[in-house]
């Protein structure tokens, strides 16, 4: 009886719960756009291909002017920088006098090189006003949806006298638009709530069409409303026509373009500066460092000689030089191994232009005070150096 009991009140506050979540919460449809992907993602005009191609056309695209489109063909222009060649503008023109059929944007119609031939002229619209911030989400998107009315010169029927009345969806032409001075009347327009947003102008055996409300041709607004059948009147799709669409003026980069131009030149160069870099490159040493030669500094040398005097006194040093000179002598005056004592002496004073009684002095062995034995050892160090300077190969 008791989880009877308790089973009950649970019930009764779920529905309590779920009452409460109905009472407090409002139930209502909203539209999730599916993101685009693929070529739709990054080509603003795919729908507007796809549209032309179910027609019957044949759409290309294309990064640049280089080479015209066909005669008779339809060609959207939308880049800023297609005039980069000078020589282009006046290939346009012919290629549109010859029955090329040029589709612009407003914002093309006072460039530079078309300005000569332009037949359609514009002014600004001065703007349109924007939706206030309380503006509900529908009206917002639909803000600036409005009728378009199609003029054709001549009227195609006597019926509708050449008038057909479209509703269309996408930003508002910023200019709006007309026949240039002393033009005749156009081929056809399309007249909006503030005026021509779209013409058509005969040019030779071809023709200009601008399009203000350029951006029908998006993806987000060709399929609202009647945009798509504005577009198809404007655009004149028909089995078999031939469109190109050029979006932006782009080029291959300039390594990238000189390497398929001229790779065996580049090849060339780029192996002539591997050589030379491997000239002027260090060569490789041994793989063992060479063991440095050791020399002890003027100060060691000075302390090392006062250490081995206070050993062994001044008599050691007078020994240790009389022996170096014995060996130059040995090395420098031949057969002096051979000679006794005062021949030696003989010698040694007459190769170094010593006076033998001044060497003999300094040569013996006897007690000297420091004055006495650094005279002495200089004496004997000069006989030695003079002696060596005889050994010297001298150059003719």
């Amino acid at each position: 009886m008791k989880e009877t009991a308790i089973r009950i009140v649970l019930g009764l506050l779920v529905l309590l719960l779920g009452g409460l979540v109905v009472w407090a919460t409002e139930w209502v449809d909203a539209e999730s756009p599916t993101p685009a992907h693929g070529d739709a993602a990054t080509n603003p005009f795919y729908a507007t291909q796809a549209l032309l191609r179910a027609l019957g056309a044949t759409v290309e695209k294309r990064s640049s002017l280089e080479a015209l489109p066909p005669p008779g063909a339809r060609l959207l222009l939308d880049s800023q920088h297609w005039d980069l060649v000078p020589e282009r503008a006046e290939l346009l023109r012919d290629w549109v006098e010859a029955g090329g059929h040029l589709i612009i944007p407003p914002g093309l119609i006072d460039h530079s090189a078309l300005e000569d031939w332009m037949p359609i002229a514009g002014r600004a619209t001065g703007g349109h006003p924007i939706p206030s911030r309380g503006t509900s989400a529908k009206l917002l998107r639909d803000w600036n949806c409005r009728t378009m009315t199609e003029i054709r010169h001549p009227p195609s029927t006597i019926a509708d006298k050449g008038r057909l009345a479209y509703q269309v969806c996408g930003e508002r032409s910023s200019m709006l638009l007309g026949p240039a001075k002393h033009q005749p009347l156009p081929l056809w327009s399309a007249l909006g709530p503030a005026g021509v947003e779209a013409i058509r102008m005969q040019v030779g055996e071809g023709s200009v069409t601008v399009l203000g409300a350029w951006a029908l041709l998006n993806n987000s607004n060709l399929m609202r409303e009647g945009s798509a059948l504005l577009v198809t009147a404007a655009l004149q799709p028909r089995a078999g026509a031939v469109f190109w669409f050029v979006a932006e003026e782009s080029r291959e980069a300039f390594v990238s373009w000189l390497w398929r131009k001229a790779w065996p030149a580049g090849l060339l160069g780029l192996l002539a500066l591997a050589l030379s870099l491997w000239r002027a490159a260090p060569r490789f040493g041994p793989l063992a460092l060479p063991a440095g030669t050791a020399r002890r500094s003027m100060a060691e040398q000075v302390r090392g000689t006062g250490r081995f005097l206070h050993r062994h006194g001044a008599g050691v040093l007078h020994a240790a030089q009389v022996r170096a000179l014995d060996e130059a002598a040995a090395r420098t005056l031949s057969g002096i191994n051979r000679a006794d004592a005062s021949q030696r002496l003989a010698a040694i004073a007459q190769a170094t232009a010593i006076d033998p009684r001044t060497l003999a002095l300094a040569l013996d062995d006897r007690a000297r005070n420091p004055a006495v034995m650094a005279r002495d050892l200089e004496l004997v160090e000069t006989a030695r150096r003079r002696l060596l300077a005889l050994a010297k190969p001298t150059s003719s």
